[in-house]
């Protein structure tokens, strides 16, 4: 039998020999390979503080922007909404902050904002049971005069299309001519939520909408999905499709960190989607909030086309608009400028 003592030799010399080959190994390495690691890691040194400087003054000059932004923004949107009426909808996972901060700033540009639409996780399921369940409620609420329609992406989101052209119909109208009654409206969204696909709020957090709007503003999530042809992606881009087909215009807005690669605003702008519609994707500040503000004007005046917007595309709505209305002789040309399909 091995004598415990003879264990504990051992092992003391193993970390004997452990320690004598870290001193020898270390004593070994040339003095040039040294000086060489210190110099690279001053360089790193150096590199990281220039970097965070520059972050510093970056960030710095992002709060100054939307300072200027908050500051500026009642001239800049002073009345440009006037008599134009909004609802906002949104995707789970939204960024409250900028939700409040479009609000607000359609508020500041005179428009009446409707309420708030709020889709849920259950809108955007593409189970079976779910498009079936989607398909049977929008056939079943669709307004007389009003025709179901497919598109491309039908096949895995049939469901989602249909039911968004029947909110839409119920929450938007254009040229001032609602083609649903107070009636229809209640049933329609009454019978949505009730299903558990949306939540509406109202005006003073009231639990119906103000009547029907003229123009819309669709909030993406906060956190873009891992793929632009994803089915949320194209279920909600096809949303702010229809919306954007029933009244005079909508906007696809987000925070910048949820507009990136792989989101809804990047399914618009990439093509794959398939459906021109004008983004913006730092609706989170106060520059990228009167964007909206201000594209929802230009989307009034004839021959308004999509557009990308903020820092992603490096673009903003230029000239700004003005709160006096453009001479329009053919509103319908108007409305239908910005509402086509591109190829898929």
């Amino acid at each position: 039998m091995i004598d415990f003592r003879y264990h504990l030799v051992s092992i003391v010399a193993v970390f004997l020999a452990l320690a004598v080959g870290i001193i020898v190994g270390a004593s070994a390495i040339q003095p040039e390979v040294v000086s060489g690691l210190k110099a690279e890691s001053q360089l790193q040194k150096k590199t990281n503080e220039r970097l965070q400087a520059a972050n510093s003054v970056l960030t710095r000059q992002l709060n100054v922007d939307d300072l200027f932004g908050q500051t500026n923004s009642g001239s800049l949107l002073d009345h440009i909404l006037q008599g134009e009426q909004v609802v906002v909808v949104t995707a789970p996972g939204y960024d409250g902050r900028t939700v409040t901060g479009v609000t607000s700033a359609l508020r500041q540009a005179g428009a009446t904002v409707t309420g708030q639409v709020n889709l849920t996780v259950q809108f955007f399921d593409i189970s079976e049971n779910t498009e079936s369940s989607l398909t049977a409620l929008a056939q079943r609420l669709v307004p007389a005069g009003i025709s179901l329609s497919g598109s491309a992406a039908a096949g895995q989101i049939a469901g989602q299309q249909a039911a968004a052209q029947v909110i839409a119909a119920a929450i938007v109208h254009q040229d001032g001519q609602a083609v649903v009654t107070s009636t229809q409206i209640q049933r329609i969204l009454y019978g949505f939520g009730a299903e558990g696909f949306l939540q509406v709020s109202g005006p003073g957090g009231g639990p119906a909408l103000a009547g029907q709007a003229t123009l819309a503003v669709v909030v993406i999530p906060a956190v873009a999905p891992a793929n632009a042809s994803s089915p949320a992606n194209l279920a909600l881009v096809a949303f702010a499709h229809d919306l954007q087909l029933g009244s005079a215009g909508a906007v696809l807005a987000g925070s910048l960190p949820g507009s990136g690669t792989g989101s809804a605003i990047d399914a618009v702008t990439s093509g794959a989607a398939g459906i021109a519609i004008t983004t913006v994707d730092n609706a989170n500040t106060s520059v990228g909030q009167i964007m909206v503000v201000q594209e929802l004007r230009n989307m009034l005046n004839p021959h308004a086309m999509p557009a990308a917007y903020g820092v992603i595309p490096n673009a903003v709505p230029s000239p700004p608009p003005t709160a006096a209305p453009t001479p329009s002789p053919s509103p319908s040309a108007s409305r239908s400028a910005h509402k086509h399909r591109v190829p898929s």
